[in-house]
């Protein structure tokens, strides 16, 4: 074989190992690339719709709390329920969870704890916030916000939430000092 066709050979050869690694290596990028895109897209779909939430899930307590529980809210209950369930995170989904656990057991009983109650409702949009913002906030300050009474029942507060808090593993930021 002649010198002038083994370098031919040598270098087809290479030139094809060549093409092959780079073929390799952009199929590779192109599929973390896409894999990225998509996980940002799903991201983006749970942050658009889980964005107002807590928005919805203190304006159905208010609603409770104006009403005394005997409003309509079932339907709006019902809905943010769904919405949690569907688009939350684990730790969102957790809460909810815990919530409609004690209204289903304490149904019918009238042994609703009022602290424990409204404490789970602050901790919901407290996590939901914080899952779609990455803000940590304490629930005391939305207590403080509405409760005309909240210094009279800091105590009360205090201790349901931070049980609740530990109870449900979240973020030490969510309880009460």
């Amino acid at each position: 074989m002649s010198d002038e066709l083994k370098g031919v050979i040598i270098t087809c050869v290479v030139t094809s190992i060549i093409s092959i690694i780079g073929f390799i290596v952009t199929y590779n990028s192109m599929k973390r690339n896409f894999k990225q895109e998509l996980e940002k897209e799903k991201t983006s779909v749970h942050i658009e719709k889980m964005s107002v939430i807590p928005y919805s899930v203190l304006q159905l307590m208010e609603k409770i709390i104006k009403s005394g529980g005997k409003g309509d809210v079932l339907a709006d209950f019902i809905v943010l329920m769904n919405t949690i369930y569907a688009y939350g995170s684990p730790k969102a989904i957790m809460i909810a969870a815990t919530m409609q656990k004690e209204n289903y057991e304490n149904v019918g009983t009238g042994n609703f704890d009022k602290y424990r109650v409204i404490s789970l409702y602050t901790i919901l949009a407290t996590q939901i916030k914080y899952d779609v913002t990455g803000i940590a906030v304490s629930p005391e300050l939305w207590l403080q916000m509405k409760l005309n009474d909240y210094s009279k029942n800091k105590s009360a507060f205090k201790m349901v939430n931070n049980q609740l808090v530990k109870e449900l593993d979240l973020n030490n930021e969510f309880l009460i000092k």
